[in-house]
């Protein structure tokens, strides 16, 4: 039985996602390992429980784009260092990023996927992803904060997007900014998957 945040939506998991949540757990462990910090350490960092870091790293149990961003304050990292990308290619920063390289994160349990399109940068300020969150997809059932701003246009279907516990709703071409030390989440309400041009840039 995995450990289940109570902030968490739960869905049910395939093998596929099973294999995406440990090669997810995996690069967090070797992301703090590499720092030399203790679980414990991380999760007084991040705000988030030592029994969900210690599931998530074995794969157990999933992580969600709230639970992603508190990670990557806690272990000081740009969120696309939760991509393997930063193992496979560190050292070299990058101009170009063909689509066949694109790093990507499937979450499932939340129903987002994550595409990174930047190229890989040894330190990564700004990041634009592909965001694809499918109906009912939301990042997570609370609001939370992490570093930097972000803005985005919604390129397909909509979005229902809350900041400082504002409702705004989203259609095709509208686009939206706000730094991410507000509270905010978001949330596909619609009946098709919506498709976000997502940029996040780390202070």
């Amino acid at each position: 039985m995995s450990y289940k945040d109570s902030s968490e939506p739960v869905r049910e998991l395939s093998s596929e996602t099973r294999k995406e949540d440990f090669a997810i757990g995996s690069h967090i462990r070797h992301l703090r390992q590499a720092r030399g910090m203790s679980i414990k350490a991380l999760a007084e960092r991040s705000g988030l429980s030592i029994a969900l870091i210690s599931q998530i790293e074995r794969g157990i149990s999933s992580a969600s784009v709230r639970v992603l961003a508190k990670l990557s304050d806690g272990l000081n990292v740009a969120i696309s260092d939760m991509f393997e990308q930063g193992l496979n290619q560190a050292g070299a920063d990058s101009v170009v990023a063909r689509k066949k390289d694109h790093q990507r994160i499937e979450l499932n349990r939340t129903g987002i996927t994550k595409e990174l399109l930047t190229p890989f940068n040894t330190d990564p300020r700004l990041d634009i992803y592909l965001m694809t969150i499918e109906p009912d997809g939301s990042s997570s059932d609370e609001d939370f904060t992490h570093q930097g701003e972000e803005a985005g246009v919604v390129l397909e279907g909509g979005m229902e997007l809350f900041v400082d516990g504002k409702l705004y709703i989203l259609g095709e071409g509208d686009s939206f900014r706000f730094a991410s030390s507000r509270p905010h989440r978001y949330l596909n309400a619609g009946r098709k998957p919506a498709r976000v041009m997502w940029v996040n840039y780390r202070d």
